[in-house]
């Protein structure tokens, strides 16, 4: 089987190596995404893979099926890039990695949480200038007398919640989906009785009609003073005027994102600060928001396993196999 990866990086080229000297197939890399640009290079190839943060568009799928690419394995947990209803048109079967690492994001979540409680970032600017007194950053919380709420209990918010219970902090879920496994370390309610009661409030949802702008004007109104806010999911899930306004306002005591909605004109990138974003310039600034370049996934094991797993994935759809990273709606 022939099979292109776009958008390839070079941590990926190892994995990729090994794959094939394991399984026989071909594979071709390109370090583009697929777009209506590079949509042509997949004619010829069986199956292909892709992992972006920009959105594959609507006519790409019938130029797909023209050339008798019948699925599409994303080498990512989100999949809000894909257009599902244009997909299944087009006979055309998708599959994420929705379990490649989700240690990885729940430990990067975690240490930024610990950098935001420590206030880690004011002692650092402090130290900078000479200032080395207790008082350039102020007292710290300890994490076993927080309350935190995880809005999204998968498979990483899930991972985050059993590392905080095994801290000693009180843990809170969200979610629509019950899951009776994790009743010894999440206590289920509302969104509403979570905001009231959280000292940290961390997403871990899928992009989608319910959670895109979850986070505006109503839901920092009922947020409780001190608050600590953290985003490792999607970055259109809070309104960034609202978050920056109750930076602004004190309400919240620090907020740490791996992500942001306008994060494809800068993230990956090496550009000026002065070059960035209006809102992430001022943000920037602020000595308790901490901003990551949407890396809290990226480790050894999750480089790995969301190579293996998306080109295991295509050969198996490829094949009417059966695979439970498919994605059926």
């Amino acid at each position: 089987m022939k099979i292109l990866m776009y958008n390839t990086v070079s941590d990926e080229l190892p994995y990729v190596k090994k794959w094939i000297e394991k399984t026989g197939h071909e594979v071709v890399t390109i370090d583009q995404p697929l777009d209506e640009s590079t949509v042509e290079r997949a004619k010829g190839f069986d199956a292909i893979t892709t992992q972006q943060t920009t959105a594959i568009n609507a006519p790409i799928y019938n130029q797909l099926a023209q050339f008798n690419i019948k699925q599409i394995a994303i080498r990512q947990v989100g999949y809000d890039v894909l257009n599902l209803p244009e997909a299944f048109a087009n006979n055309i079967r998708l599959s994420n990695v929705a379990a490649y690492s989700p240690r990885a994001i729940a430990e990067y979540t975690l240490t930024q949480l610990f950098n935001l409680i420590r206030h880690n970032k004011k002692f650092e600017r402090a130290m900078a200038v000479g200032d080395y007194t207790w008082a350039a950053g102020g007292q710290a919380r300890e994490i076993h007398n927080l309350t935190v709420a995880v809005i999204g209990v998968g498979r990483i918010g899930t991972a985050l919640a059993e590392m905080l219970h095994a801290l000693g902090a009180t843990v809170l879920g969200v979610d629509p989906v019950y899951r009776a496994q994790n009743e010894p370390f999440v206590a289920y309610t509302t969104l509403d009785d979570a905001l009231s009661r959280a000292d940290v409030i961390s997403f871990h949802t899928p992009l989608n009609d319910e959670t895109r702008a979850m986070a505006d004007k109503n839901f920092f109104a009922k947020i409780q003073p001190g608050t600590i806010m953290l985003n490792f999911a999607r970055g259109e899930i809070v309104d960034m005027v609202e978050l920056e306004k109750t930076l602004q306002s004190g309400l919240l005591a620090g907020a740490a994102f791996d992500v942001a909605p306008n994060e494809n004109d800068f993230m990956n990138q090496k550009q000026p600060t002065t070059k960035l974003p209006a809102d992430i310039q001022r943000l920037l600034q602020y000595d308790n928001f901490l901003l990551s370049p949407h890396i809290a996934f990226y480790t050894d094991t999750a480089i790995k396993n969301m190579v293996e797993m998306a080109l295991n994935d295509a050969v198996t759809m490829v094949n009417g196999g059966f695979t439970e990273n498919e994605i059926l709606r």
